[in-house]
């Protein structure tokens, strides 16, 4: 199995996207969304585009990693959510009580597995990570949706939707420059603002709700990959 549109996006939210090569920190150059390797060199930009095809690329061992481990036919929400967890953590929860639960057959004892999957180290202690309690969240929803077309982008209101899909169909016909693309940035530019103040503290002028109410900090990013 492959991992589909719905379930790129997924990872794509979560992941965040640089269209300009960066240095990691460590010396090692990084492009679109965590993408690196010997293409990756000091001044390399990519479209939007080619950050997804990446994407797409990097996700085969993970995609791998699932098709070989797990025993059981999975649909493509549950193949997709699986691909997420294992990019972001690695092949561990499959080896655990996770793939465990999945070989016998036990879906939700498998979907109950994916929040405990939300913790990693810092300045040497165990910690939860929120970003990782909303990612796990996300892909349990996903794992337990009956299909795809009930997840993709599920954070985007209407009008976002709309322009996201848009967009991205005149980015990968290679339209990404036309009037038509550059309306749609703009109209997300402008939303992507909005939803930055309306997230702000009530002391900058927010509404006091903060980034996690209504998948702000996911619509926010949504946004902003497709107008950096």
């Amino acid at each position: 199995m492959k991992t589909s549109n719905a379930g790129v996006e997924l990872i794509a939210q979560f992941e965040g996207v640089r269209l300009k090569a960066y240095d990691d920190g460590v010396g090692v150059w990084t492009i679109g969304y965590g993408h690196t390797g010997g293409d990756v060199h000091p001044g390399l930009a990519i479209t939007m585009k080619r950050a997804r095809d990446l994407l797409r690329q990097d996700l085969a061992k993970s995609e791998n990693e699932v098709n070989t481990t797990i025993k059981r036919p999975l649909n493509q929400s549950q193949f997709d959510a699986l691909v997420s967890l294992v990019f972001n953590t690695g092949a561990l929860p499959l080896r655990s009580t996770l793939g465990s639960c999945l070989n016998n057959s036990d879906f939700r004892g498998a979907s109950n597995e994916f929040p405990k999957w939300c913790k990693a180290t810092k300045n040497g202690q165990l910690i939860t990570l929120e970003g990782l309690v909303r990612r796990r969240k996300a892909e349990k929803a996903m794992f337990d949706a009956r299909s795809t077309s009930d997840v993709p982008a599920h954070w985007l209101n209407t009008s976002e939707k709309a322009w996201v899909t848009r967009y991205d169909a005149l980015d990968d016909a290679g339209k990404g420059n036309s009037p038509e693309a550059h309306a749609l940035q703009e109209k997300m530019r402008r939303q992507r603002k909005s939803i930055w103040r309306l997230a702000q503290p009530k002391a900058k002028g927010g509404d006091g709700n903060g980034w996690h109410f209504r998948h702000r900090i996911e619509r926010y990013r949504s946004l902003k990959a497709r107008t950096t």
